[in-house]
Parts: C-alpha cells; structure tokens; sequence
C-alpha cells in the first residue's frame, strides 16, 4: 500500500532519517545498511542527491525506469529541504498471513465472565485476541512497526543505543494501541508475551550488556502495572516473564500451553520465527536454547514459511541445486522463477537467498541435536514435537525431514501448535492469572548456549548439506 507525506530532511540526514524522525515508519530491515531494498519511495523533488549504481542494483528494472528511490541513500543536495513530498511505496503491511491460529490444545476454563487482550509480540509481526467469557470475540494481527529499524534484534538494540530507544518504544506503543482500538469493546486486562528484546525495547530498559557479554538483561521478571492507553483509559497490564536474554516470554508462554509441566514424558519444542527457540524437557527438568535463524523462516521473500521448505526440498529433488545447496546452471546468475504454493506469482531465488535459509535450517537441526543429546535422549525417545510459530501452521513436514531440518524419527511425532505465545497468554488469561505453572517452568529450566558448545560448529557445517 503507497501512502504519501510531507516532511521535512535536514542536509545530513537520509530520507530514511528523516521518516523517522517525524514517526513514520517503513520497511528497512537492513537498518538503513544498504543491502535489503526494501525502502522504497519516489521523491517530488529534484534537490535532492544522485542515484548511485549500488542504488540501482538494489531496485528492480521496473522500480528503475520508474524512477524509484531507496529512502536509506538519497538526501538533500544541499541545504535543508522544509517541504519534501515522499510517496512511501510499500508501507508495513504484511505479504502474508500473521499466525494467530492457536492449536488445538486445551486452554483451560475460564473463569467468570473474564474480559482480556493477549498479545504476542514476535519481531516481524504482532497477533492478538480477545477474549470474553473464555471465548474469543475477536482477532487481530499487524506487522511490528520496528521493521523500520531492521528486521532482526541486533539491529533494533543497536539502534536504541545509540539514541532511538524511545521511538523504538513508541512504535510499539502504537501498535498495541492500534490493536486496542480495533476491539469491538474494551477488554479488562491486557496480557503481553514476547521475546526478551521485545520487552526490553516496549519498557526501555538498557540493552548494552544484553546484546554484548556478558549478554545479561536489565530484566526478566512479570510486568503487572497498569498503563495510560491513546483512548485515555487506564489498562492493567501482565507481561510475562522471560528466562534469560535469548529465550523469552514467547517461548515460556508455548511450554506454559504444551503442558510441559503436566507430563513425565520427554517433549521438544521448536519454534521458528525471525529467532529460533527451542526446548527439551518435562515437569522436572527443560533445556532450552536459541539459534539464529535471521528473517529466512519469517518476512522472507517467499512470504510463506512454508514455502522456504517446500521449495528448498522441490529444488533439490528436481537437481536445481546440488547437495551443497548451490544452484545449477543457468540459474546461478539469473535466479530460479519459483511459484508460490496457492498464489500465481513467482519469486525469483538467488543464491543468496538458498544461503540464508541453509544457514538458518542448518543452526535449527544443530541446535536440535545437541539438546537431545545433553538430555540424554535419541530421536526416537522424543515423545513429541511441539512446532510454534508460523511455519508450524501447513508445514510439509516431509519436506522439513528431506532438507535435514528435522530428524526423520520425529516426522511422524510433530504437532503444529501454532501461535503458542499468544496461546499460552489465553491459557493463563483463563486460568484467571494463576502464575504458578509459568513459575514452574522457569524454576526447571536451564539455557544452553549453543556458541560455548564445542560440538556445534562441526553439526553446523554438517547440517549445511541439503
């Protein structure tokens, strides 16, 4: 969706900067690094600096010959400009569905006519529900507004220290506030699950050591206060706990929702987003760890996680690409036209593109192994899996098995789960904000940094072969 504004852009700063400045927020998943592309805009003013090839090669021929910019290289050629008119061309809308589905598991009763919004925070997209007497009244989802300073949480932590901390906030400020405002009513509580960073950039708190080591949050314990909404009406809020900097409260809230602390059996959990969270374990014991898969399994370029998998196993099948994941001629300079599953356009993949969803793939299936093995379990011990987010929802679970990013044992023991954050949130909303199953979960439960483990480059590497 194109939306156009006037702003105004200092003489030093890039559009991009000066977008921001003034609030309003686009695609720059790159943080203005000049490599994604993504922040594309025509410009009604000819003062303004030239186009450059490395620009050029960013834009398609289209966008070229139509004389699109990318708001991250252009500024004023000169002075200040106090009425630049910037027509945004893609507007943080999602290319594809959000998850909000919830699974089938059971969430409990609920108790009274209980009235509450839960939210989950992802860092690409934001989904919610709300619910009334146990009931969901209504759905909601949109697109987390701090795309606009990159799509990954290095990026965005980077970005508040050096000074944009409070817009980081407030974009999402805005988009709980927007969600609120699109309820048919106003609910009685809000509840909020989200990754580490997430929260840490919605409450402002300092970042430095949480990104750099000794990689410690400022904090991880329950948020219960009462918040000042756009509506002028005072909500009490609950956010959940997170366990440490790299597994949060999205990933408590799923093991919160899988039972994990009602069963003896040995369950995994995996769920892949922008951040690869996974854990092993019951109600006496959870492993838990994070690998960074980046934006290939969310906000990819094939729009539906589902399709990275099913087009990586197609490809291979079909002797595009090699064991190695490198594309055959001639399709290694041009690109390979792949159709979507249930869309009629195509995507064309670059092998750039087959690199970052190797590498993420690769870090998930090393991640998996070396914590069944640190438990003390095969594959074929695994109870279930537990797959979140939203690739769980209408993965081609063979698919996932014939690229190496599952094991084969468990293909026939996965459970799409869906939004398992913003279930979990529903869960304890229903349980009537009985915290303490989430606070034995957190009591049981270990990190695993798989960087320390000397095992995971060699799994790593392995694991690169389709």
């Amino acid at each position: 969706m194109n939306k156009e504004y006037t702003i105004n852009c200092k003489k030093d700063e890039t559009v991009l900067e000066a977008l921001r400045r003034q609030g309003i927020t686009i695609r720059a998943f790159c943080n203005g690094r000049h490599s994604c592309g993504k922040c594309r805009i025509m410009l009604d003013e000819e003062n303004m600096s030239e186009v450059t090839y490395e620009e050029m090669y960013l834009l398609t021929d289209e966008e070229n010959a139509m004389g699109a910019r990318l708001a991250c290289f252009v500024k004023p050629d000169g002075g200040d400009v106090d009425s630049l008119k910037v027509t945004v061309l893609d507007m943080l809308e999602s290319e594809a569905p959000i998850q909000t589905g919830t699974g089938d598991l059971s969430m409990s009763f609920s108790i009274g006519d209980l009235s509450f919004v839960a939210i989950d925070i992802g860092t690409t997209t934001i989904a919610a529900k709300m619910i009334k007497g146990g009931e969901v009244i209504y759905t909601a989802s949109r697109m987390n507004s701090q795309c606009s300073y990159g799509a990954d949480v290095i990026s965005r932590s980077e970005s508040a220290i050096k000074g944009y901390a409070e817009e980081l906030s407030n974009c999402l400020m805005d988009d709980i506030n927007a969600i609120i405002d699109e309820l048919p009513e106003n609910p009685g509580n809000v509840i909020i699950s989200a990754n580490t960073t997430m929260i840490h950039l919605l409450m402002e708190y300092p970042l430095a050591e949480m990104i750099n080591y000794p990689f410690r949050p400022y904090y991880t314990g329950w948020h219960k206060k009462n918040f000042m909404m756009d509506s002028g009406k005072i909500l009490p809020w609950t956010i959940l706990p997170n366990l440490s900097a790299y597994i949060g409260g999205d990933v408590v809230s799923g093991l919160y929702f899988c039972d994990f602390t009602e069963t003896d059996k040995v369950n995994l959990f995996i769920d892949l987003g922008t951040n690869g969270e996974m854990a092993i374990g019951n109600r006496q014991r959870i492993l838990t760890a994070s690998a960074a898969a980046g934006p290939a399994f969310e906000g990819t370029r094939l729009n539906v996680a589902t399709d990275v998998i099913k087009c990586m196993a197609d490809l291979r099948r079909n002797g595009i690409i090699d064991e190695n994941g490198s594309l055959k001629d001639p399709y290694f300079d041009e690109g390979y036209n792949y159709k979507n599953s249930g869309m009629n356009d195509y995507v064309t993949l670059y092998q750039k593109d087959i690199r970052d969803i190797q590498m993420a793939k690769s870090a998930i299936r090393a991640g998996i192994e070396i914590l069944m093995k640190k438990y003390g379990v095969t594959a074929l011990q695994v109870n279930k899996l537990y797959l979140a987010g939203g690739m769980g929802h209408g993965l081609d679970i063979h698919s996932a098995v014939e690229i190496g990013l599952l094991p084969k044992e468990l293909e026939s023991k996965t459970v799409p789960v869906g939004n398992s954050s913003l279930a979990g949130s529903i869960k304890y909303g229903n349980s009537g904000f009985d915290d303490s199953d989430i606070e034995k979960i957190i009591s049981v439960s270990e990190e695993v940094l798989l960087s320390n483990e000397k095992e995971f480059s060699g799994l790593y590497y392995e694991y690169m072969q389709f």
